[in-house]
């Protein structure tokens, strides 16, 4: 079917041919591959020319420039957004290669008509009065590159957003843009400009039938065989419950994804063996295809960095000059750790460009560690539950308020690992016989 609709006023006046479509399903259609796109909303879609009068009202209304952003696809919108402008005297430019393209072979094939006068160049629009402009143009899904996007980031060279503009969305998102296009809103509002947009302002219809749409399409062509498509996979899972409620059984009804093949016979529809199919990202360089693997590589460096070190040696294998350590994308400021109430001090700490030396000096010169620091929490949590041991002179050794500095066995100087370790006396030396 494509994309499809039952629409009774059509802008064209060109009605859809139902007979037609009732002659082909009383001939007997095998299998019928129809849009599920709006299977989930309920009734009749609306037809185009709703639309029109909340168009007019906002653009009669507007006091200074007017904005529009559609699909360039969409010939019906695009032939409206122009009978309205030659009626309220606005001189139309249009913006974005797609736009230009499919208008241009509209005209020419019959699809638009509009005077050549009510066209003018992007480059002379800054000449006409707000009042007495309109401008045309791509961008109602957000696209980074878009005419719109770049207005709203003000990186446009001929078009900047005027306090005094009226923008008006006349598209609504496609699942997955949405983002994109509300961050183009808020900019087009942040710069001062007046933004219509949503269902509510009726600027707006579908151009894909809703169920009502999907049951009459079912009822002229009675199909043996249905696979619906274009469409998320709820989006087909819905579309089908509703083939099976206007008669289609339930086992010559095929989901398929992208990729997958339909093989099928007079009597029989199933899967074949799948083909490659999905989206190739091209590298910047457009020198090849970015595969798995090199985009995960990149996504790893993207969230760790980089860490590289240079080592100079001679031919003679001896270093000639220290090593030195590089970060890229790496966090070096120090932070005060803390886990289960204990400090911990990192090790080592090297900034980019200091040499490896320096940072092995720094360490030494530090003092020597326990090697304790990973079991500080859970021994100050059993110094606090057991009871607490005691020296020779009876004083509690190594828990707080206990007199003098912290020390481990085997050190010279206090233990910086922040725990209380408990007292044990020194090892004695293996007795030696005669």
């Amino acid at each position: 079917t494509g994309d499809f609709k039952f629409d009774h006023t059509p802008v064209d006046g060109e009605t859809f041919d139902m007979a037609r479509l009732a002659h082909y399903g009383e001939q007997g259609v095998l299998c019928l591959f129809s849009d599920s796109t709006n299977s989930e909303v309920p009734g009749f879609c609306p037809p185009e020319r709703s639309v029109f009068p909340c168009l007019d009202r906002h653009i009669s209304q507007a006091e200074g420039r007017v904005i529009i952003t559609t699909f360039a696809s969409s010939i019906h919108r695009v032939a409206m957004i122009l009978e309205l402008a030659l009626k309220n005297g606005r001189k139309v430019g249009l913006l974005g290669r797609s736009m230009l393209n499919v208008i241009a072979k509209a005209r020419e094939l019959g699809y638009m008509r509009a005077p050549d006068d009510l066209f003018v160049p992007i480059k002379q629009i800054r000449d006409l009065p707000d009042r007495e402009t309109l401008l045309l143009m791509t961008g109602s899904q957000g696209e980074p590159l878009a005419a719109l996007s770049r207005i709203s980031r003000g990186e446009h060279p001929q078009v900047q957003v005027k306090t005094s503009d009226t923008i008006i969305f006349s598209a609504s998102p496609i699942p997955g843009n949405t983002i994109s296009v509300v961050n183009t809103i808020d900019r087009l509002m942040m710069l001062g400009a007046k933004v219509v947009y949503g269902k509510g302002e009726g600027i707006h219809v579908s151009g894909h039938g809703f169920q009502e749409d999907q049951k009459l399409m079912l009822a002229l062509t009675k199909p043996k065989f249905f696979v619906p498509v274009h469409g998320e996979h709820r989006m087909l899972v819905c579309h089908s419950k509703t083939a099976q409620s206007m008669g289609v059984p339930g086992e010559n009804i095929l989901i398929i994804d992208n990729g997958d093949v339909v093989e099928l016979t007079a009597d029989s529809i199933g899967k074949g063996e799948p083909v490659k199919a999905g989206i190739e990202l091209l590298d910047a360089s457009r020198n090849g295809i970015v595969d798995a693997r090199v985009l995960k590589e990149r996504q790893q460096l993207a969230e760790d960095g980089v860490i590289t070190m240079l080592a100079v040696i001679s031919t003679d294998g001896v270093m000639a000059a220290p090593p030195r350590v590089n970060l890229r994308g790496v966090v070096t400021t120090p932070r005060r750790l803390t886990r289960g109430g204990a400090a911990m001090t990192p090790s080592v700490l090297i900034t980019a460009g200091e040499p490896l030396a320096a940072a092995v000096a720094q360490q030494r010169r530090q003092g020597p560690r326990c090697g304790l620091d990973g079991r500080a929490a859970r021994d100050r949590d059993r110094a606090a539950a057991a009871p607490a041991p005691r020296a020779a002179g009876g004083t509690p050794d190594h828990l707080p308020g206990a007199a003098g500095p912290r020390r481990h066995p085997g050190l010279q100087g206090p233990c910086r690992c922040g725990a209380r370790h408990p007292s044990r006396p020194p090892r004695r030396p293996p007795r030696r016989w005669a």
